[in-house]
């Protein structure tokens, strides 16, 4: 048992750190990434050693194993048969700088025997850093989701708090079909288990645990990012304002519950009391609606109920405590006087700061799309192949260096193995000697000269991997830009090229950055203060048919850019000072992260749509990608409403068209000298299931158009988010 002794590090070294491989099922290839960089420590003279390895039948395991130091296990008797286990005291003693301990959700085969992590955390305080192994279903607050969608109970967990004060959280991805495919041949589970635990984990259910998986750990890397001062994230906090009428409150909870469950997000739920003026004492609380409580707790949300007098200020105080990014509550409209509504009093208060307002019809029935409560397909239908189209495998990362292309090449070896005919459409190796090496004996096509202000470029040639006759090109660099040379090139952009490609039916594995797609373009600029050029429509991202996320921690990230394994020693200090900082990188991780767990999950057919309004601001621009964003996520189509003043000078802008092309949004535009009436006739004959509107952050004084807008229109759900939040800012700082 433990005494007072293990909690003290030797020689004053402070606690060890804990680095988990978080996986989201058995097989996708934790204990693997941790052996390799485990053997990277040892190659660089750190002493590490293997505590405990999981027998498992994977001879490249052993291989990668070998050579390094492993501390001998230590044997027990259970039921009179002799079983290995952790010899914690050996590790103690011998006091290695790292060990690897895998499978940390495993019970002691000693009786009397702490939990693998609570041996972990003593190891930890014995100042020994730990690197060990962990699926995301024994986590244990996604324990009894994880059980429900396999149907049978996990019995192991280890506590949500010990995997959130983890130093590092790397996760490790697989297509979900792949492993499917390898759990069906017998490679994952041994003997008899094959058969019971291929049920279990069907493809359907893969996709649903590494989504459950990766929501756990976007909402762990928002709350850094809240930590370190950044921009809020991409994890979605919902408030949901409720009365104590009980015909509106259910319809207002329906409609946050739904909204939380399209977008893997956290419900919460607020009752607001006002105080009387006379005050607290001589004034009784309206009783809660009966059953309030309980209905909160089915949609899975937190219910909180505050009394106040300023209402508006203290709904203001808890989303700003709460970092709610969406609030849900009720139209006015002509209900009561507009001037006393609490609906204005909120659209004033919250011009200033960065959350968006969705405000439901309670006297109203809701469009079907806003409150269905089936996201999911049939089971085991998670993408139907395009007949005659290639496969389209992406490797997204969160920045530069994190290691997408070494492990699109590593992916292309293990196809060689099997036998298929692999070629390089294109590969930027930024001259990294791991990388070149990973890509020798892959055949190279011939690359296209192109001769661009006064300089010769070789770039990808589209003719010679059509030509090729391989059965998969890797084509690095998606988001990459054409150079301008006419009649050199038939697409501008290099995505344009993938999807020939695949058209002509070949399959494609490619790389790409988060920052590079479209409608996060405005987040990644408002978090890290740069603009990126080069965009990748949505739709490109989620035409792949397998998502591969590549993973790694901030920290390691900006340690790879001081080795020079990035950028060249002259861009290294700017590099580290300005884009590569701990919190930019934290965001861009949770991007990532998120736009791979609604990339990567089912096809659902759009149902309903979306209608933006947009003038001729600039700012407009950010609204329509804003609103295609949210039309993915919530599944609905996307339709723009452009209303023309006919006593306008000029055209059209040009930005309106371009943006919609390429979001693959329905442009309407009409012509009024009102754009508030022109808006609402449209609505009103196209009926959409919901309405996004902009609205600017500083305009004191005046009353804006989502105002108005939100009180002639209360039939619809109407969403309000802000516009100029960055300029805003710089005005008032």
């Amino acid at each position: 048992m433990e005494d007072e002794s293990d909690k003290v590090p030797p020689h004053g070294l402070g606690r060890g750190r804990l680095r988990i491989y978080l996986g989201w099922a058995p097989g996708v290839g934790k204990t693997r990434r941790a052996l390799l960089d485990l053997r990277a420590l040892t190659a660089q003279g750190v002493d590490a050693v293997i505590g405990w390895l999981e027998e498992k039948p994977r001879p490249d395991l052993a291989k990668i194993a070998h050579g390094i130091e492993r501390i001998p296990p230590r044997m027990a008797l259970r039921g009179g048969i002799s079983v290995a286990d952790l010899d914690w005291d050996a590790l103690k003693s011998r006091h290695p700088a790292t060990v690897l301990i895998d499978e940390l959700a495993r019970e002691p085969e000693r009786p009397g025997r702490r939990p693998r992590w609570q041996e972990v955390d003593g190891l930890l305080d014995q100042g020994i850093s730990v690197m060990t192994t962990l699926n995301g279903l024994h986590i244990s607050e996604l324990s009894l989701p994880a059980s429900q969608i396999l149907g049978q109970p996990v019995r192991i967990t280890v506590p949500s708090d010990f995997v959130r004060r983890a130093d590092e959280l790397i996760f490790v991805d697989l297509p979900p079909a792949e492993l499917a495919t390898r759990i069906r041949s017998g490679q994952i589970f041994p003997g008899g288990d094959a058969a019971r635990d291929s049920k279990a984990f069907t493809t359907a259910n893969l996709v649903r645990l590494r989504e459950l998986t990766l929501q756990f750990l976007a909402k762990v890397l928002d709350a850094d990012l809240i930590r370190q001062g950044g921009e809020k994230g991409l994890f979605e906090r919902i408030t949901v304002l409720v009365s104590a009428n009980p015909e509106t409150f259910r319809t207002l909870l329906e409609a946050g519950s739904s909204l939380a469950r399209r977008l893997g997000g956290e419900l919460l739920v607020l009752h607001i009391e006002k105080i009387p003026f006379w005050g607290r004492r001589f004034s009784k609380a309206p009783a809660l609606p009966e059953g309030l409580g309980a209905a909160v707790r089915e949609a899975g949300g937190k219910l909180s109920v505050l009394r106040t007098r300023q209402v508006a200020w203290t709904l203001w105080r808890f989303i700003e405590r709460t970092q709610t990014t969406r609030l849900v509550l009720g139209h006015a409209g002509g209900a009561t006087p507009w001037r006393r509504s609490l609906v204005r009093a909120v659209l004033r208060y919250f011009r200033r700061i960065d959350v968006e307002i969705t405000l439901i019809p309670t006297l109203h029935p809701l469009p079907p799309e806003v409150v269905s409560r089936d996201t999911d397909p049939l089971p085991d239908q998670p993408r139907l192949p395009v007949a005659g189209r290639g496969h389209f495998t992406l490797f997204l990362g969160a920045a530069a260096g994190i290691g997408k292309t070494y492990r699109m090449l590593q992916e292309a070896r293990e196809r060689q193995k099997e036998g298929w005919n692999v070629a390089i459409g294109y590969l930027e190796t930024h001259g990294r000697n791991e990388t070149e090496a990973m890509a020798r004996g892959i055949p190279l096509l011939p690359r296209r000269r192109v001769s661009y202000r006064g300089l010769l470029l070789e770039e990808m040639d589209l003719e010679a991997i059509l030509a090729s006759g391989v059965d998969l090109v890797l084509v690095d660099e998606l988001a990459h830009t054409n150079p301008a040379s006419p009649g050199e090139f038939r697409h501008r952009q290099r995505y344009q090229d993938v999807q020939e490609i695949l058209d002509a039916g070949f399959d494609v594995y490619s790389t790409l950055n988060v920052q590079h797609i479209e409608t996060l373009n405005d987040l990644v600029a408002l978090q890290t203060g740069i603009r990126v050029r080069e965009t990748v429509p949505d739709s490109i991202v989620g035409r792949a048919d397998d998502l591969v996320l590549v993973d790694l921690t901030p920290e390691e990230l900006r340690k790879r850019l001081l080795e020079g394994k990035i950028y060249p020693a002259a861009k290294i200090s700017d590099s580290l000072e300005n884009f590569f900082t701990v919190k930019n990188l934290t965001a861009l991780r949770e991007f990532a992260l998120t736009s791979a767990r609604e990339a990567g999950g089912f096809r659902i057919q759009p149902g309903g749509f979306l209608l933006v309004g947009v003038s001729r601001r600039p700012a407009d621009q950010a609204l329509v990608r804003r609103g295609a964003r949210l039309a993915e996520r919530l599944r609905l189509r996307l339709r723009v409403l452009f209303v023309r003043n006919p006593g306008a000078d000029g055209s059209d802008p040009p930005w309106i068209g371009e943006t919609c092309r390429r979001l693959g949004a329905d442009l309407n535009v009409d012509e009024g000298p009102s754009w508030e009436e022109a808006f609402v006739r449209h609505c009103h004959e196209l009926r959409p299931s919901l309405v996004l509107l902009g609205q600017s952050a500083w305009r004191p004084g005046m009353i804006s158009t989502a105002e108005k807008m939100a009180r002639l229109l209360t039939a619809f759900p109407l969403l309000i988010t802000p516009l100029d939040i960055p300029e805003h800012r710089q005005k008032t700082g």
